[in-house]
């Protein structure tokens, strides 16, 4: 736990007492690359930023358009990457953000965190001014897109090349390793291009002004990781990438970077610098940024962190649990050990990484990289729910929605968002894209070692989280995790622990706990609880901050947030507790409790419950929620000013609630309603309505009707080469069969799938079409029934097989 120091508070109330014997006056802009307050290392932005950061739409020629399964494109159109200045979250939290930024500091220059990861060309190419994104244009709103990423460097690339960076020598991952190869060669090249690059970044602090940030090619001591947000951008059009073997017109450097843990740590550890480079030296002579690695400063998420606590972050890696265990999934490791984030995150394939007759086929034409295939571009977390209502809004969706459209389509004037700018929405990718977080969800937790005393009514199990990181991580503002216990007697159920109210959209009781109602948007209010019924709180897995500067216990201001009230968040396999502080991460239990060291070893939350006993039958669901009603709530309230929150005249020298008055916001101002609107239309969209993860049974209970019975999986599936660049495949039904459902046919992405198309129950065949020559393609068929009689599938409420077996064929 941290804590904003007493100079910082004083500082802040000093200010406020000034206000408030004076006329309220507006605010002063401060130019955000000319801020000491938000100034972190590596590239800034431009003019002193020389980054060549290239459109989308100079990749997707090559790298798109001939395999869904594998290139690169349609991957990363259908991820949360490609979207992030499309979210809608995002966008009316950059809002609130912005006037918390201006209440307590005084300008909105904090939202420059927000954009740097959402905007990264625009805010490399200085249209971060002002901090509003009103500037952002054209590819900006293609989010983390390919360039950018392409065209970072390791700002620790001497470590790197001297093999020390992860205790790997110079046995890097799949390389030849011998002198003279091609790797060998490539690395020198980078090298010398890194140490060039390398003389462009000065440090920014008064006590070292315009001095080297590198010196003999090493950061400072203690810069040991580039995370939130610190961006070190080449000049030049060479991309980079992981393969020293590939061909392409464009120049290359291979970059050992691009498949290192760490090239995650960019986005993925985020801090605050304004309350950092506040905190202990208001004077500003140095800045905290420049000293210390962003994990060490007030924690917003620390995914990064809590990987690198984990076994998987030791140097050499470890065996991953369940659906990731090395019999069961294939990494470039010896050993199919997890070491880096993309070996969940963007799964080696089998095919092309390009277009191009003379590309590469991935692993098996590799000499110089034999274990590593081609790297899926899905990089798919848990959000399902923005995915879904962004292709929602598009015309021609399968999904579409007028009201979506309507809500989403405001246009730049009213909300900033353009959903036409860059390439715009592959609604196909995206709901692609929404499936497979589903998948990722229902891989990253299951409920182990269920028993129950009937005796004394003791129920126990574990949740296990076979994650690299917590479980949950990211984003913590309205994301949360909770086990729904039911138990029942004779059929009856006798008690519920953490109900949820489908109506009013959260669950029962948290508002005697944490929050109050308004009632706004013709959404009723949670029911009060049962007698059968009871919240668990320790039973909700979230991370709540607090706020010493608003003085709330639980906030959701994490532009403001100064501590963490709670965070029971499930630790991954072999936590270490003792080096969590350093990072920010250590699990808090508001009522002082811990996991135990058997917990932090094996990545699991011992549960425990006592039931009634008379009960004879148990049903255990974890269930996952990209957003809570409470958050929505907030955010519309903030952005209202119908929120109470702040209190008495920001540092500004305006009322603590500006967005509909301050022309600033005129772009912005309209998130508050409009945020909540999409909440209220859209809550029963997975992953907003409560997507069920995992789950266990005791005993027998009424159970699902006849008609839900889940169904065989196919069997004998087959694929068969037919001319003109199809692919037939058929198989026969698993007993049962499906009755009102039908067949759901995906490519197989070494292990997930990618949604092709469905057939009805009596259809056992279906013919791809449309393929690319010389291209194999790997296929499996699940069966499903139709439980909620929508007349088409639905993830998460109708019951699906398992998949057949793995068949490929290829096109010609």
């Amino acid at each position: 736990m941290y804590r904003i120091p007493q100079i910082l508070l004083l500082l802040f109330l000093v200010s406020l007492l000034v206000l408030a014997t004076n006329q309220a006056f507006s605010w002063t802009a401060v130019e955000v690359k000319s801020d000491p307050l938000v100034r972190m290392p590596g590239s800034q932005p431009s003019p002193e930023n020389n980054a060549n950061i290239e459109a989308p739409t100079r990749c997707t020629n090559c790298h798109g358009g001939y395999d869904q399964a594998v290139e690169p494109a349609y991957n990363w159109q259908g991820s949360m990457m490609a979207q992030a200045a499309r979210d809608f979250l995002f966008y009316a939290c950059m809002t609130t953000a912005a006037q918390d930024s201006i209440w307590a500091i005084g300008t909105p220059n904090a939202v420059d965190i927000c954009e740097r990861c959402h905007y990264p060309q625009g805010w490399a190419e200085g249209r971060s001014d002002p901090p509003n994104a009103s500037a952002m244009k054209s590819s900006d709103f293609d989010g983390v897109h390919c360039d950018v990423c392409h065209s970072m460097y390791d700002p620790q690339f001497e470590a790197t090349y001297q093999g020390s960076r992860e205790g790997l020598g110079d046995a890097y991952w799949d390389e030849t390793n011998q002198s003279g190869t091609p790797s060998a060669l490539a690395a020198d090249t980078t090298y010398a291009e890194d140490s060039r690059l390398a003389t462009q970044i000065n440090l920014f602090n008064n006590g070292a002004k315009d001095q080297p940030f590198f010196v003999n090619n090493q950061p400072p001591q203690n810069y040991v990781e580039n995370g939130s947000g610190q961006f070190f951008f080449d000049d030049v059009k060479g991309k980079r990438a992981s393969f020293a073997d590939a061909s392409a017109r464009h120049d290359m450097f291979y970059s050992r970077y691009h498949k290192s843990r760490y090239f995650c740590a960019s986005c993925h550890d985020v801090s605050n610098p304004v309350l950092a480079n506040l905190n202990d030296n208001p004077a500003l002579t140095d800045l905290t940024t420049e000293l210390s690695p962003a994990s060490s400063y007030f924690h917003v998420e620390r995914t990064f962190s809590e990987f690198m606590l984990s076994d998987y972050g030791q140097d050499g890696g470890s065996a991953g649990i369940g659906p990731f265990a090395p019999d069961q999934f294939t990494t470039s490791k010896p050993g199919n050990v997890i070491a880096t984030c993309q070996d969940c995150h963007m799964r080696d394939g089998t095919g092309k990484g390009a277009s191009q007759r003379n590309a590469m086929v991935r692993p098996t034409d590799s000499v110089e990289h034999p274990n590593s295939g081609q790297p899926i571009h899905d990089m798919t977390g848990g959000n399902a729910w923005v995915s879904t209502v962004l292709a929602s809004a598009v015309s021609g969706s399968p999904n579409y929605n007028a009201v979506n459209d309507s809500l989403l389509n405001q246009g730049s004037a009213v909300l900033t968002l353009d959903m036409n700018q860059g390439l715009g929405i592959d609604p196909a990718a995206l709901l692609a894209g929404a499936d497979r977080a589903m998948q990722q969800l229902q891989l990253a937790a299951a409920i182990n070692e269920l028993t129950y005393d009937d005796l004394t009514g003791t129920l126990s199990f574990q949740v296990q989280n076979q994650t690299g990181h917590k479980l949950i991580s990211g984003f913590p503002e309205g994301r949360r995790m909770f086990l729904n216990i039911k138990a029942y007697s004779g059929g009856t159920l006798v008690e519920e622990i953490n109900p949820y109210d489908d109506t009013a959209g959260t669950l029962k009781g948290l508002d005697a706990l944490h929050y109050e109602y308004d009632g706004q948007g013709d959404v009723a209010n949670p029911a009060a609880l049962a007698a059968h019924e009871r919240y668990d709180d320790a039973l909700v897995y979230q991370m709540e901050p607090t706020s010493e500067l608003t003085g709330e216990t639980h906030t959701f201001h994490f532009a403001l947030a100064t501590g963490r009230h709670k965070d029971n968040r499930i630790p991954p396999k072999g936590f270490r507790i003792e080096e969590a502080d350093a990072r920010l991460c250590t699990p808090v239990f508001p009522d002082g409790g811990s996991y135990t060291a058997a917990e932090y070893a094996g990545g699991y939350d011992q549960v425990t419950v006592t039931l009634p006993v008379e009960t004879d039958a148990v049903v255990v669901g974890l269930y996952y929620q990209t957003v809570s009603r409470e958050y929505v709530e907030f955010l519309r309230d903030e952005i209202n000013g119908d929120a109470s929150t702040l209190t008495g005249t920001g540092a500004g020298g305006d009322p603590a609630y500006i967005a509909q008055t301050d022309p600033f916001f005129s772009q912005l101002k309209a998130w508050g309603n409009t945020i909540w609107d999409l909440w209220v239309y859209n809550r029963d969209v997975t992953t907003a309505a409560p997507f069920l993860m995992a789950s266990a049974s005791y005993g027998s209970t009424a159970g699902p009707a006849p008609e839900c019975t889940e169904p065989g999986t196919p069997t004998g599936l087959t694929a068969t080469t037919q001319k003109g660049k199809k692919i037939e495949l058929n198989w026969q039904a698993g007993a049962p069969a499906p009755q009102l459902g039908g067949y759901n046919i995906y490519y197989d992405q070494s292990g997930k799938m990618s949604y092709v198309d469905s057939v009805d129950p009596s259809t056992t065949s279906y013919t791809d079409t449309g393929l690319s020559r010389n291209t194999t393609y790997c296929y499996v068929v699940t069966a499903w029934e139709d439980c909620d009689e929508s007349g088409g599938f639905t993830p998460g409420t109708d019951i699906e097989s398992d998949p057949t077996e793995v068949v490929c064929a290829p096109a010609n």
